[in-house]
């Protein structure tokens, strides 16, 4: 059974989008992947940090979010994550926070289980009255534990061992008026690696986006993702107001050629995304996330404004 895994596991992440933690699972950010994953001009608050923390600059207020993740509906992987996000006093920027897991479990066996807790911070750098410039990054602490092995007559279990590195993100975003948005991020830019002797990298991931308002309500968003040492992906989506309290989300991305389609419910201060990824061998991938975002920033809040 666990060469079975180890092979489903081979075969699912080299073609899964690009996150953080070794497997590279998609994003758990139900409100990108719905548009194909083309997130990186147009990210803002707790969801932020997953593809450009640069977009924390442009954001306001207090966020947070819950995210569960099933990759292509396969029983033995659970992809979960939480983070938050608040504006700072002044020309401070954004602060965002969180933590997401990957495990690999079957028949009460944990065989791997992957965290990563991160810390991101942006900033505005230049603002004027047509155009800005901002800029963030991401520290992570990574950390990967492979459990223990099958005992065998009378040999006992042994602890596989376990690993950890630091990684760091870096991103920019840009304003041009009030319709367009430029985004780049670089992931894992200080080239971390984990592991003794025989060194693993983690995946590094340039990322290159536009976001641009054709209409009040409508987003379209187009990115570039290019693997160091590794593939390029294409990707866009469209984002739209269908009514005040409803986002409908189409999207499509490339390596592998698939689509991508979701919904966003905003009641007051409560926020459900939902997003539905299509993949031409496995079986579809379904992520719910909710959460909530509050017009004041957590200063304000803790003063009672």
């Amino acid at each position: 059974m666990r060469s079975v895994l180890i092979f489903a596991l081979m075969l699912v992440f080299p073609v899964a989008g690009m996150a953080q933690l070794i497997s590279n699972p998609n994003p758990p950010v139900p409100a990108a992947l719905a548009v194909g994953g083309a997130f990186t001009a147009a990210a803002t608050g707790a969801e932020a940090p997953h593809y450009n923390p640069a977009g924390l600059a442009y954001s306001q207020g207090t966020e947070g979010r819950l995210v569960h993740h099933q990759p292509w509906g396969l029983s033995f992987l659970s992809h979960l994550s939480a983070s938050g996000f608040s504006q700072l006093p002044g020309r401070a920027g954004g602060l965002a926070a969180g933590i997401q897991t990957l495990g690999t479990r079957e028949g009460g066996h944990t065989m791997s289980a992957e965290t990563e807790i991160f810390l991101a911070h942006g900033l505005m750098l230049q603002e004027d009255l047509h155009t800005s410039l901002a800029f963030g990054y991401t520290v992570k602490l990574i950390s990967w534990s492979l459990g223990e092995s099958v005992g065998y007559e009378n040999q006992p279990a042994i602890d596989l061992g376990s690993a950890a590195t630091l990684g760091l993100d870096v991103g920019a975003t840009a304003q041009l008026w009030d319709r367009f948005r430029l985004g780049g991020s670089f992931k894992n830019i200080n080239h971390p690696q984990m592991g003794e002797g025989v060194k693993r990298d983690l995946p590094r991931v340039l990322s290159g986006g536009v976001s641009y308002f054709p209409y009040y309500g409508v987003r379209t968003t187009f990115d570039v993702e290019r693997v160091v040492s590794g593939e390029t992906q294409f990707k866009g989506g469209v984002n739209a107001t269908v009514v005040k309290p409803l986002d409908l989300r189409f999207g499509i991305n490339t390596n592998p050629n698939s689509f991508t389609a979701g919904f966003g419910l905003h009641f007051r201060e409560l926020v459900i995304d939902y997003a539905f990824l299509y993949h031409p061998i496995f079986n579809p991938s379904h992520l719910i996330g909710i959460g909530f975002n509050i017009e004041q920033g957590l200063g304000d809040l803790w003063r009672g404004k």
